[in-house]
């Protein structure tokens, strides 16, 4: 096999969480294959580097991203400023790799070899063009007029950016198709995984511990987020209040990992409803101490809307939890109904009765949750992402050696 020269490009790597996690974890599965991943960026959150395996590359211009107190708003740099990162690449890399924002910097071909691909990894076509226009523009204020005007235009230059690059690979079947649908061009999902030596170790440093799951203690829910509406918490937070004690068990109680945006109206939210007693905020937690939040709980909700994957599904299934999930996005894929869990509407009693099926199940549904570990490690492996990554650039780089294959797929 061919070793290739790699570069991923992905803007921006704040505090770890899906996105990060995923450039992480397939870099770490390419170098482990022998390839030569360079990770290119203007910021990496401190956070990020207990995933920085061996064999990865790291190159950073330190370019400021953020120019205001509105994270929207500071986003737009996160596009804005992605040619700078032009100036970092490998022009002897056999294959460029731009995730999300880093779209326009793959659409502009910099300089590199004839033969080397531009592939796109699009998570989702970007929901503030196609989906949560509405819900950015109210959150803007005086510039909800000029910033309208701006994403209509954006819109249009997303179409063509994404009909210029060689290939777009995404996460998930779900993400494809929303992807064919929005651009009219078809995707490869590559698989993503878990970091199963990790999660199990923290597992075997529980076992039999005081942090462990407790008989007779009160049932712990857990979602893992980055706070952000479209996360739809506050569908969480509302069921705990509309459950009561589940047979012998006391009423349950909820943690939410991750912090963001939405945390101030969240923790509002809970006390007005009375359960802020039975929920913990824990804010970010660092990788290391993740897996103790999943080892430790009864059920994982989650109840993102339309999300393309969500890795911390998988990351709970494998350490046994049984997933509660709205019926949406990518978890229709990773979470079987009635096998690995419960997929429900979209509203606080749906998630509600979701949990008190899976509390009212002997072990609090460890049959559920044991199923949904032996799915994950039957299909979702970090090695398989990479293998089907290389595949579409060696299919990509012999479409290249034709003559005017350029031309044909911008026309397209």
């Amino acid at each position: 096999m061919k070793s290739l020269r790699i570069d991923l490009v992905h803007p921006r790597f704040k505090l770890l969480s899906g996105a990060e996690r995923a450039v992480l974890g397939l870099a770490e599965a390419l170098a482990h294959a022998g390839h030569r991943p360079r990770i290119v960026c203007h910021q990496f959150h401190h956070s990020c580097r207990a995933r920085l395996g061996g064999g990865i590359e790291l190159a950073v211009s330190g370019v400021r991203l953020d120019w205001t107190r509105n994270r929207y708003l500071n986003a737009i740099a996160d596009y804005a400023r992605t040619g700078r990162l032009g100036a970092l690449l490998d022009p002897d890399a056999d294959v460029l790799v731009c995730f999300g924002p880093a779209l326009s910097l793959a659409a502009r071909r910099p300089a590199r070899r004839a033969d080397s691909p531009t592939i796109y990894y699009c998570w989702e076509p970007p929901r503030v063009l196609y989906q949560d226009q509405e819900a950015v523009l109210r959150r803007v204020g005086a510039l909800r007029a000029p910033l309208a005007l701006g994403l209509s235009a954006y819109r249009r230059l997303d179409r063509r950016m994404v009909a210029a690059v060689d290939a777009v690979v995404t996460s998930s079947p779900f993400a494809a198709e929303r992807i064919r649908t929005v651009y009219g061009r078809a995707a490869t999902a590559i698989t993503l995984g878990v970091d199963r030596a990790r999660l199990d170790a923290a597992g075997a440093r529980l076992t039999g511990t005081a942090g462990s799951r407790q008989a007779g203690a009160a049932p712990r829910l857990l979602t893992v987020n980055y706070l952000h509406p479209r996360k739809r918490v506050d569908l969480v937070v509302r069921a705990l209040a509309e459950m009561g004690d589940t047979g012998a068990l006391p009423r349950p109680e909820l943690t939410v990992v991750g912090d963001g945006p939405e945390r101030p109206d969240l923790e509002a939210l809970a006390r007005r409803l009375g359960v802020d007693g039975r929920t913990t905020f824990a804010g970010f937690v660092a990788d290391d101490n993740l897996p103790r939040y999943y080892w430790t709980s009864d059920c994982y909700v989650h109840a993102t809307c339309d999300e393309s994957f969500g890795l911390s599904v998988i990351e709970a299934a494998w350490c046994g939890l049984p997933v509660v999930a709205v019926d949406e996005g990518g978890v229709q894929e990773t979470v079987e109904e009635g096998v690995t869990g419960f997929r429900v509407q979209p509203t606080p009693g749906a998630i509600a009765q979701g949990v008190t099926r899976v509390l009212a199940l002997p072990d609090r549904g460890a049959a559920l949750g044991g199923a949904g570990r032996a799915r994950i490690e039957a299909v979702y492996d970090w090695d398989r992402g990479a293998r089907q990554l290389i595949a579409v650039a060696e299919r990509v780089q012999g479409d290249l050696g034709r003559p005017g294959s350029r031309d044909r797929d911008a026309a397209r």
